[in-house]
């Protein structure tokens, strides 16, 4: 069974069934990220409510292979009725097209939920977080790319810093290169999350220890951002799987949880640019309000960006 509580799913719901409803013929919604199957669960019982209900049809992707696994058994019933189909793959791999079975059917509706899931997050064998002790691994792919400490253990220290700048915008990126590149030269570079941790809140000072933020959060952004590689996958979403998968009249919705990935997000869906062929939807970024932080405070961060494709005359 899934942890995850899915963020913002209403408004996220609500923003991406618009196009199915007014729809003439069925239609392809796509979640590029399926992590728990909170989103892909909600879209499914409510296409199924539609005039065409079970015509229309889900792809969910995800290059979580565990991912993939619980949501085959979770939705077992949509799948054998031919309502939803599995793809272990990053969404990137989106830039072929649809399965072959679906192209020439309009896709309306795509989500790309740019967070980790908390099944993902609570997993210490994945490396993911801080508090819980694990491997120095973080890729959620593990049959692919470097782990975080092969990174930390290879690159020149300059490189070090200039990814947790630059990825974590962390002001003590060079400090914290630095012990790093010092402790590995000494032979004893942290083969753990936590070891890591408290590496790296060494290099603050104490009342900075102990405040709201873990004075490691921002390296561990970094690393998963590096190792993952989340940006240039979210580069290949804007700007190549996006335009290209998405019908005229259709709708992408991005939910992100730091300024980096918010920024090309709110960029590529004003509509400001001659070529753009997007319109936004929500001019602002759709943020979680007081009860739903209350129930999952994993929700602060988000932010949620919707643009419609345009329909050229």
């Amino acid at each position: 069974m899934t942890r995850h509580i899915p963020i913002l799913l209403e408004e996220i719901v609500e923003g991406l069934m618009v196009p199915f409803v007014r729809s003439p013929q069925p239609a392809v919604f796509v979640d590029c990220t399926l992590g728990g199957g909170g989103h892909t669960g909600a879209m499914l019982e409510r296409l199924l409510a539609t005039p065409l209900g079970a015509a229309h049809q889900v792809v969910s992707v995800d290059q979580d292979a565990d991912a993939i696994a619980v949501a085959t058994r979770r939705f077992a019933g949509p799948i054998s009725e031919g309502r939803l189909r599995l793809v272990h793959s990053r969404f990137s791999g989106l830039a072929g097209g649809l399965p072959e079975e679906l192209r020439g059917m309009p896709v309306l509706g795509v989500l790309a939920d740019l967070g980790f899931s908390s099944d993902q997050i609570d997993s210490p064998e994945r490396g993911l977080s801080f508090r819980l002790e694990g491997p120095l691994d973080m890729r959620l792919d593990p049959s692919k790319g470097r782990t975080a400490r092969q990174i930390l253990a290879t690159e020149p220290e300059r490189s070090i810093a200039d990814l947790l700048w630059t990825l974590g915008e962390e002001r003590l990126s060079r400090k914290i290169a630095h012990r790093i590149v010092q402790a590995r030269s000494a032979g004893q570079l942290p083969d753990t999350t936590t070891g890591l941790a408290a590496l790296v809140a060494g290099c603050f000072p104490p009342p900075a220890r102990h405040g709201k933020i873990h004075p490691a959060t921002r390296t561990f952004q970094a690393l998963r951002i590096a190792v993952n590689d989340e940006l240039g996958e979210l580069d290949v979403l804007l700007d190549v799987v996006l335009p290209s998968l998405v019908s005229p009249g259709g709708r992408a919705a991005l939910l992100s949880f730091h300024s980096l990935e918010d920024r090309r997000i709110k960029q590529a869906f004003s509509g400001k640019q001659e070529s753009s062929p997007w319109t936004p939807v929500t001019r602002k970024p759709v943020e979680a309000g007081e009860s739903e932080l209350a129930a999952n405070p994993r929700a602060r961060s988000a932010k949620l960006r919707i643009a419609e494709k345009r329909i050229e005359n």
